[in-house]
Parts: C-alpha cells; structure tokens; sequence
C-alpha cells in the first residue's frame, strides 16, 4: 500500500503512512477518478419513480425498536468490549465489533446522537464530546490529537459534533463558543481553497490541501459544509454562517454532473437545499436529492443480487469496485433526507420510497436474514450488521463481510438507534408513519410533522393520532387542514401517495 497511514478507519492522519479506511478495495479500482456520470431524472413507466425504484420491496421492513433496544444492550454492556475507555478516561468506541482501539468522532457521534434520540444520553459526553476537539486548530476532528481530515470526514464529524451540542448544550456558552470557533475556521479552509474541495483532504498543521491519489478527491463535501454552516448559524445566530451555507450549496448544485463521492455530503445537501427554499433562498432541492438517489452513478443499488432485492442500499465512495454497499452509507443519508420534504413536500414521494425500500432490504447486513455460507462471520452476534455486501464474492451472492478492521460495524449499525425513533409501523407492515421532526437538527421548536406512503396499487385509510391538546393536522402536501374527531383524523391515501402531515397545538 502506499501513501501515508490513516489512523484506524478514521479520517485523521497519523505520522506514518496515509490510506483509507477502505484502502484494500481501493486497490482493486482505477487509479484515476471515474468520469463523472450525468445525471438525469427522468420519469420512466411502469411501476419504478424516477429514481428506479419499486413502490413496495418484497421483504417487509425490519423492526428496528426491536435492533435498537437488542444493539443498545450489547454494545453499552462492558463485558462485551465495545464500551470502552481511553487512556483520558474518555468513554469511547471502536468503529468495527473486532476493534480495541477509539474508532474516533465518526463512531462516537452516532452512538452519542442515538442515545439522546431515545431519551437516555451518555452520562460522559462532555468530557468524551471535548477530546474531539481540537484546541490548536480550533474545530472538531475525527481523533483526538489529530492535524489533519479527509473532507467527508470533517463535515460528517461536525455535523454529529453540532447536532449533539444542539440536543444537549444549546444553552451552554462554553459549548456555543465551540460551534463559532469550529465554524470560523471552516470559512477560513473554504476560502483557502476558494470553495473546491476536489483534493483529499486538509492538512491543518500545513494550512493546506492534501491528495494522496486521485481517487480520493471529493468534490461534494462542499454539499456538506452547506448543511453545518447552516447548522452553525441556527445555533449561533452569525450571519457569516448563514452566508457560507449559500454559498455551499450553490457551488454544490452548480455541478452539471453528480459530484458524489461519500453520501453524507450529498444527504446533508439536500436538507440544507429545501431549508434554505424554505426560507425563501433559490436553490434546487430536488437536483440535490437526485444527485443521492442516482443508480445510474453508481451510489444507489437497484435490482436483485442472487435473486435478493437491493433496492435502496448505498455504495462506499465513488471509486471503488462496483457492486459494493455499505451499512453506514445506507443508513445515514435517511436522517437528512426524511425531515426535507417537510420543507419540500413535491419531493415526499421519492423519498418515502427510498425509505421504504432501505428500511427492509438493509436486512442483509444481518447474519439472521442470509444463509451462513454468504456472510463472513456468521459467528459473531446478530445485532451487530456487517460492514459491507458484495454483489458477489467468494462464489457467493449477495455476500455479507466487512473491511481491514473487521466484519461487524459499529460506526454504522449505530445508527439503528436513530430508525428506532424514527420510523412507526402502522398496522400493515408496510404502511410506516416517518418522524419528520425528530432528526431535523435545524429546528427544534416546529411542531411534530410525519411520512405516510402508501405502497400499495389500491387506496389505503389510515387513522392519524393526536397529542391532547391539538387544534389543527394539517396536510402539507396538498395545503389544507383535515378535520379532528376525538384526537385522531382518517387519512385516505391513495395508491402510491405520499403525504407530509403537521400536528399543530
């Protein structure tokens, strides 16, 4: 291998040797970037949406309250290996089941949010959520101690960073002054770079860019920077911050082909598009939510592997072998994409049907759903999902297996504890009612709004129930109230229709 090592999975850079979290598949992909693919949404016939993908999957969608409440208890018990404790003191964890060593703020982060989303918090976030950041550069970094980040790295950490502040400290001055301090130095790298983030990374010791090879560069992290400035600026209220999100997202949506390299920069790209439309900013939420949703590119599977639905299931980074999904990937793009259409609601049917599609085939990250022949480490405990699936490996497929740190993922099944508050099945266990409100970091003071998608080619009723003391359910989809009856309303959807319902006190 060569370049300089990267320190575990994480996106910070040790003295050493560089490479990737996923360096052995690298090795496997062309060592010049991929020609960007052109995107285009256009509505073909039958019954595929624009994105290509299925009204309803065959499998029904897994439970997750069930996952979270069986992962929570594994991974927070000590005797497992998985809570573990820094040299600091810091509680921290590894970002693979097989892992020793802190897995950094990209495995901590959802652990940490997902937690507070189920109502019960780490007692040491604090300390845990301080280490991350780091005082010489003033910014949180993926490993305490750190001097440098891959982009997609920066982005997504800080945004988990600000998302806990904004859940636990959005009243602490100490803490705000960390939101300030890590969004002035991001301004001050965009400006340095003058907003193109087509190289690896930033060497924040050397106040300059990095790229270890070609296939690293990831154009669309400034699509992520969009979303924490915004981030920053609802929690600040700086107007510089508020400006360099605009900036973001137009240099993000003035590609004229998809930019994607890792997906949570593009899934945070479209939340802060249909935020910022909502405010009245002209943008293209929809080009930004094409630009996650496209299989043409590569990032999102479609079809069948070894005769198994993988609808919806979403790739690595852009240059690795094709026919490769992740767990991550294919779980955090929906915390960003669901609470937009409450903002975009012309968008809530595409969306509700990559949800839908997502929610039951990520079942084959877990060692119950494949036989023991198609999976690496059938072995080790089922909660816990595999890194990655292979549309064929070792003679199998699909095939279910990891990456150099091991097979089972923490940094990603973690976020199952986020679906867990997320998503309410609603009788028919394709029928799921969306939490809109829940994960929407942005605003935290908007009253409760909620998905209905109805898969099915024949219309469905659903009974819509209310919080005492409600007055109004509006529907924002089609702009008008819906009439309450002893605390609930009837919902007729029709076939294939998605609404966005607001629950107002």
């Amino acid at each position: 291998m060569q370049g300089e090592k990267m320190s575990k999975e994480s996106g910070m850079v040790s003295e050493g040797w560089l490479f990737s979290r996923r360096e052995f598949l690298a090795g496997l992909a062309a060592l010049g970037l991929a020609e960007w693919t052109e995107h285009a949404i256009g509505a073909p016939a039958g019954p595929y949406s624009w994105s290509g993908l299925p009204d309803r999957p065959e499998e029904r969608p897994l439970d997750f309250h069930a996952l979270a409440n069986a992962f929570d208890a594994y991974v927070m018990n000590p005797v497992h290996g998985v809570n573990l404790r820094a040299k600091d003191g810091r509680q921290v964890f590894p970002s693979a089941l097989e892992g020793v060593e802190d897995g950094g703020l990209t495995t901590y982060g959802p652990m940490a949010l997902g937690k507070e989303l189920r109502g019960e918090g780490l007692d040491g976030l604090a300390a845990s959520l301080k280490g991350y950041f780091s005082e010489p550069y003033g910014l949180f970094l993926d490993g305490a101690g750190g001097t440098l980040c891959e982009y997609w790295y920066l982005m997504n950490v800080t945004a988990l960073a600000f998302g806990l502040i904004r859940l636990r400290f959005g009243q602490d001055a100490e803490w705000l002054a960390r939101v300030e301090r890590s969004a002035a130095r991001l301004k001050e790298m965009a400006r340095h770079i003058r907003y193109d983030f087509n190289s690896q990374g930033y060497d924040f010791a050397k106040a300059a860019t990095f790229t270890n090879q070609d296939i690293y560069r990831q154009p669309d992290a400034v699509g992520g920077y969009s979303y924490v400035m915004l981030l920053a600026w609802k929690l600040t209220g700086k107007e510089f911050c508020l400006a360099e999100a605009k900036i973001g997202i137009d240099r993000y949506l003035d590609f004229a082909r998809n930019p994607w390299y890792e997906v949570p920069s593009g899934a945070m790209a479209v939340m802060a598009a249909a935020r910022l439309e909502a405010m009245g900013y002209p943008t293209n939420a929809r080009k930004a939510l094409g630009f996650v949703l496209d299989a043409k590119a590569g990032l999102m599977a479609t079809g069948r592997w070894g005769g198994r639905e993988v609808n919806g299931l979403l790739a690595g980074f852009r240059t690795e072998p094709a026919g490769q999904t992740y767990s991550m990937e294919s779980m955090v793009a929906l915390p960003y994409l669901l609470p937009a259409v409450r903002f975009r609601p012309e968008l809530a049917g595409e969306v509700a049907r990559y949800a839908l599609n997502a929610a039951a085939n990520l079942r084959w990250f877990y060692p119950e759903y494949l036989p023991r022949e198609d999976q690496s480490r059938p072995d080790l405990p089922s909660m816990i999902p595999y890194e990655r699936l292979s549309r064929e490996e070792k003679g199998h497929s699909p095939y279910a297996t990891g990456d150099f740190a091991g097979r089972r993922s923490i940094y990603g099944g973690a976020y199952v504890l986020w679906l867990d508050k997320m998503v309410q099945p609603q009788g028919n266990p394709w029928l799921l009612r969306w939490d809109l409100a829940k994960t929407n970091l942005l605003d935290r003071d908007l009253p409760p709004a909620f998905l209905y998608y109805n898969p099915w080619p024949e219309e469905k009723r659903i009974t819509v129930e209310t919080a005492a003391g409600t007055r109004r359910v509006h529907d924002l989809t089609r702009n008008r109230t819906l009439e309450l009856d002893k605390g609930s309303t009837e919902l007729r959807l029709g076939a294939h229709e998605a609404r966005v319902i607001e629950i107002r006190s």
